[in-house]
């Protein structure tokens, strides 16, 4: 099989259980959790994950992007080794977290904002670190060989179970521990059901040569991932330190909100493109046609949903958790720009990455930390959780200005590029927001989300129409999707 059809199943695979799984954690989290639980138990598993993943790199140490990167593994030393790293260092990381836990809960409780049971959640839920060490090692190996078929087929039945043990907790007066039961269920699932899908067996074997090569690549992924770490989660420590875990809670749905589509994105791209380049990681001009292409494709799904979450988002909201959690709806408007260029520069790390040149991710990732880190507790004190929104979405899109000349540096293209492919995308889902928007007030109100349903209907409508006409390659993924719609002849 060609690698441009390996691509192309890969995607098609990669799609269909990032949408399954993001569906069912929408249908889960925002709208039935957040209509049963309190804010404040949204911001206390927020701080639980946010002290597991600080821990998770320790653990982690690159040694998946290693073993992805190192093409030439004939006797599966390189896998062994890895597995053994990871199981080895999951238990240690796991005693650290348990007994920093009490420490972690004192941290963020002060005066009127305490965390009272984080220690017992933070203790539980990091229990999946030991689980899915269990199951790493096959994934990263089913992603190296683009077999996302059989890494897709787990993940959507785990996320499956996590839905439904999440509901069935939550309905029957769990609270709190519903979400930890359902990620729980998800972890076991998902790195049981890998081992009958996957060929690969450990065996019990370690080189130190092969681990040291592994770890002189995987250092600087790991440092880039510990600033990217500290960029993305200094936001959620700082909230939940000066303002509480309610607020972390008001800000934890509204970065569920504004950036479902660009995490589904980022993770369908980043997983398929970095294996990928990695397999032609010479051929720089096929890099280049393969990299713009990619980015076309997901401007043009991701700057409508953007739009739409901006101008239409708030009356959601408002009207399907009844004001409850109004709070959200700034921070989830500017939250949205920042997701927006989190999927369009999903493919730029995997280039990175695949041409080894991981250390530019560190360098980016540490000017970013700094910046955040010097205005964070300024921006909490102008505006709380939207001052922090509106930092974070002016720092992505230096960010991104700082990558794309990086990129250029590697593969060539120019500022004028990006401005050519998201103009019309961007024109075109200005004009039908607007559409959407006039017609808000002018549906009858058979359920208060009716106007909502009809005024998205309008906008897909007319977004569609303008970009038949000024793109070519909606044109043909339109003709492509139409074409898989027809019955085949008999």
């Amino acid at each position: 099989m060609t690698l441009r059809k390996q691509v192309a199943q890969s995607a098609a695979w990669v799609g269909l259980s990032t949408a399954i799984i993001k569906v069912m954690a929408f249908i889960t989290v925002t709208l039935v959790l957040a209509r049963v639980l309190e804010p404040k138990d949204f911001g206390l598993v927020g701080l639980a994950w946010l002290a597991i993943n600080a821990f998770d790199f320790l653990r982690e140490l690159g040694i998946t992007a290693a073993l992805v990167y190192r093409q030439q593994d004939d006797d599966g030393m390189a896998a062994d080794v890895a597995y053994i790293a990871l199981a080895v260092a999951s238990v240690i990381i796991y005693a650290l977290i348990f007994l920093s836990a009490p420490w972690v809960e004192t941290f963020f409780s002060h005066g009127k904002n305490p965390a009272q049971g984080l220690t017992a959640i933070l203790r539980v839920l990091a229990l999946t670190m030991i689980i899915n060490a269990v199951g790493q090692v096959p994934y990263t190996l089913m992603a190296k060989n683009l077999d996302f078929r059989n890494k897709a087929i787990p993940e959507m039945l785990a996320g499956v179970g996590n839905s439904v043990v999440a509901i069935s907790m939550a309905l029957n007066g769990f609270g709190v521990w519903s979400m930890v039961g359902g990620y729980l269920t998800d972890s076991v699932l998902r790195n049981i059901l890998v081992w009958f899908f996957t060929r690969w067996r450990p065996r019990f074997r370690f080189d130190r040569q092969v681990w040291r090569e592994m770890f002189a690549y995987g250092k600087h992924v790991v440092s880039s991932r510990v600033l990217i770490f500290g960029i993305t989660n200094i936001d959620d420590a700082m909230v939940g330190r000066v303002l509480g875990t309610g607020a972390l809670g008001f800000y934890t749905l509204a970065y569920r909100l504004s950036n479902m589509p660009a995490t589904h994105i980022t993770k369908l791209v980043s997983s398929i493109m970095f294996p990928a380049f990695s397999k032609i990681q010479q051929d720089r001009e096929r890099i280049r046609n393969i990299f713009f292409q990619t980015i076309h494709a997901v401007g043009l799904v991701s700057v409508p949903i953007s739009v739409a979450t901006i101008v239409l988002g708030p009356n959601f909201v408002h009207q399907y958790y009844l004001g409850k959690w109004d709070g959200a709806i700034l921070s989830m408007q500017w939250l949205t720009i920042y997701g927006l260029i989190r999927s369009v520069a999903a493919n730029m790390g995997p280039i990175m990455r695949a041409m080894g040149k991981p250390q530019w991710l560190s360098g980016l990732a540490l000017w970013r930390l700094l910046t955040m880190a010097a205005l964070l507790y300024p921006a909490i004190l102008w505006r709380g959780v939207e001052g922090v929104s509106i930092l974070s979405a002016v720092v992505a899109i230096v960010d991104f200005a700082i990558a794309a000349w990086l990129i250029k540096r590697l593969i060539g293209g120019s500022y004028f590029t990006y401005l050519h492919l998201f103009t019309p995308p961007l024109f075109a889902a200005g004009l039908a927001a607007g559409g959407g928007w006039l017609m808000l007030n002018r549906v009858p109100p058979i359920h208060r989300l009716f106007p909502l349903l009809v005024a998205l209907g309008v906008m897909a409508v007319i977004y569609g129409l303008i970009m038949w006409l000024l793109d070519d390659m909606f044109r043909q993924m339109i003709g492509k999707m139409i074409q898989r719609l027809r019955p085949t002849p008999e």
